[in-house]
């Protein structure tokens, strides 16, 4: 299946790292210019260092509405938008502290919230764009241990979206989200590593996924990609999973 992104601007937060990263060097390689969005500076370098001419750093706290807009507005035009920021909180409802559950609205959904309303003007004025939202299993899909207030904030992402959906798809503006399972990402590596049973951990992980293995962060790239072209002109408000079977 060939896409064609040449001469398209996609933005995507998260962009220095995991699925973020990965969809920046798949929609980069496609012939997208990207503006990379993130607060991990020393990544983003390492991202234009891959990706050179094709991509526009923006070193964004996406949780602050006044950063957003002081360094964006020079962006005057774009075609798509992924949502990738996110943090990976544990916990449940009895040791989720009022800071650990605002820090992960704010970052999960809020920052989401905050960077479509900003992106939604630039959409609105030539009647076309498409958003990629990214969620979890780990939300209203499926109830997962230790993850309260995470999985709330990624149920609130699938709502966000379909309202979004509901709200502008005649005005040609799609917007779908992805729910992954585990993937391989930095986060995901160092929450292993720091656990007490580092081999142990990993295979707990694995085994959530009937597959018996987590995903690679090009595996959910792949759909961010479809889900971003032409060739899925009438998808919106749809939900996809790719979680190995997790869900099931």
């Amino acid at each position: 299946m060939k896409y064609s992104f040449n001469k398209k601007i996609i933005a995507i937060t998260g962009a220095a790292n995991g699925i973020g990263r990965a969809a920046s060097i798949l929609l980069a390689k496609e012939g997208a210019t990207i503006i990379a969005i993130d607060k991990d500076k020393k990544s983003l370098n390492k991202l234009q260092t891959k990706l050179k001419k094709n991509c526009v750093l923006k070193n964004i706290n996406c949780t602050d509405i006044d950063d957003i807009n002081k360094n964006l507005k020079n962006i005057k035009n774009i075609d798509g938008l992924v949502n990738c920021a996110g943090i990976v909180p544990q916990g449940d409802l009895m040791n989720c502290s009022i800071q650990d559950w605002d820090e992960t609205i704010k970052t999960n959904l809020t920052s989401v919230f905050f960077v479509t309303q900003y992106f939604m003007k630039l959409f609105l004025k030539k009647n076309k764009g498409t958003i990629v939202n990214i969620s979890s299993v780990a939300s209203s899909i499926k109830g997962v241990k230790r993850r309260f207030a995470y999985s709330a904030s990624k149920a609130g992402i699938i709502g966000l979206t379909k309202s979004i959906a509901a709200d502008y798809s005649k005005k040609g503006i799609r917007c779908n989200v992805i729910c992954p399972g585990t993937v391989d990402t930095p986060t995901w590596r160092k929450r292993v590593l720091t656990s007490n049973n580092p081999s142990q951990a990993r295979k707990d992980f694995n085994s959530r996924q009937i597959i018996g293995r987590v995903a690679k962060p090009e595996e959910i790239s792949d759909l961010i990609l479809f889900l971003l072209s032409d060739r899925s002109s009438f998808v919106t408000g749809s939900v996809y999973n790719i979680d190995g079977g997790m869900s099931l």
